[in-house]
């Protein structure tokens, strides 16, 4: 398979993810707004599952994908910047949309995992 093609496949994967997750944003969103300090523990049980599910159902799969993704491509991307060689004139499109999508995937997985740790602290704060 060329090269270019794995850019290819490799962008479209991200993507598919940025994608996904701008689908599950509005239900993170919500929950990471839900108030900690809540009265009566039925208002509290019902903001607990409502956390659990957007844990379980959207941050944890979406930093699962982009760690994945970010994993695989990873050899592949230090492979390239170990053989290049810095020239602003002459370089190889390719492989550097390449490294730029790898990058791109590690900061996507970043940030959901950051979400995924504030997810489970307000899950256990709602405890």
């Amino acid at each position: 398979m060329p090269f270019s093609d794995i850019v290819a496949v490799s962008g479209l994967l991200l993507t598919l993810t940025t994608f996904m997750f701008n689908l599950a944003w509005p239900r993170l969103h919500e929950a990471l707004e839900l108030d900690e300090k809540q009265s009566g523990p039925q208002a509290r049980k019902r903001s607990r599952g409502k956390v659990f599910g957007a844990l379980l159902g959207c941050a944890l799969p979406l930093t699962s994908a982009f760690m994945a993704l970010f994993y695989v491509n990873l050899p592949a991307a230090i492979s390239i910047i170990r053989g290049s060689r810095l020239d602003l004139w002459d370089f190889d499109v390719d492989r550097t949309l390449y490294v730029m999508v790898v990058w791109v995937l590690l900061v996507f997985a970043l940030l959901n995992g950051w979400l995924t740790a504030r997810l489970i602290d307000k899950w256990r704060k709602l405890g």
